[in-house]
């Protein structure tokens, strides 16, 4: 009988047991893998009456902060004045501040302009579809809010632009935190809405995948008793508290429905 020698042994040994290891440790998923999870949730969704688009199920990881936003207006006289003209006549009747019949209102942290006559600008001349979100965000900085960090679109009905405001933090929004500007080429007609700005940001994380947030949102009592057809799953952050300021930021995935109805999951 042949005898080998133990180091020949051993070194035997030793490549078997990698090439086990080798074989047997799993392997990252693979791009085309995360596509078949999806396309699988999709499915199973379907099942139970809810139809999304894999082509709307981001795949890769986000991470959000834990930010906190400041409220823009801390002296609600101050700000009505600057609003009404500073150098005119302001009365105030409980929450309604009015200046040659001009007011500005509020309610709980949601403020509104609301001008007798549409208040003639610079800005306002010469509005169109095509520059209308530009000159709502001159607006916005003539009347003194910061729109450094918003993002701004606009429609257009029938010769009314509504210029829709939203804050961002590192290009994520906050979804309720917004303002709208109503603008025709006679002038502003008024804005309304409420605006609070960064603070501070914090560390970051990464948030939950959308693939367990759709999962969440159908098992959800909230969600509508019917067929669902999900249009958009947006990453943002909502505030939880406008009483507090600074306040902190809770991140959402936002699922919008076709029929335009929003629901939010925790991220």
């Amino acid at each position: 009988m042949k005898h080998f020698p133990i180091k020949v042994i051993l070194l035997s040994l030793f490549i078997v047991i990698n090439l086990t290891v080798i074989c047997t440790f799993p392997t990252p998923m693979s791009d085309n893998d995360s596509e078949e999870v999806v396309n699988n949730l999709a499915t199973f969704l379907n099942k139970n009456d809810i139809t999304v688009s894999p082509t709307i199920i981001d795949k890769e990881t986000k991470k959000v902060s834990s930010a906190t936003l400041q409220n823009f207006i801390e002296d609600r006289d101050a700000f009505a004045k600057n609003i009404l003209g500073a150098k005119k006549e302001v009365t105030k009747n409980g929450e309604t501040y009015t200046a040659n019949e001009n007011q500005v209102i509020f309610d709980g942290n949601k403020f509104s302009f609301v001008p007798k006559t549409p208040v003639a600008l610079s800005e306002t001349h010469g509005i169109d579809a095509v520059n209308a979100s530009k000159k709502g965000k001159k607006i916005a900085a003539y009347y003194g809010f910061d729109s450094q960090n918003a993002l701004i679109i606009s429609s257009d009905d029938n010769g009314k632009y509504h210029i829709f405001m939203t804050y961002t933090i590192e290009n994520l929004p906050v979804f309720n935190d917004y303002m709208t500007f109503d603008i025709t080429s006679a002038g502003l007609m008024g804005f309304s809405g409420v605006w609070f700005t960064q603070n501070s940001l914090g560390e970051y994380r990464n948030v939950k995948s959308v693939t367990d947030a759709l999962l969440e949102f159908s098992a959800s009592k909230d969600k509508p008793n019917k067929k669902i057809e999900i249009s958009d799953i947006t990453l943002g952050y909502n505030i939880v508290d406008f009483d507090t300021s600074p306040t902190e930021l809770q991140p959402v995935w936002r699922i919008t429905l076709k029929d335009g109805s929003k629901y939010y999951i925790n991220a």
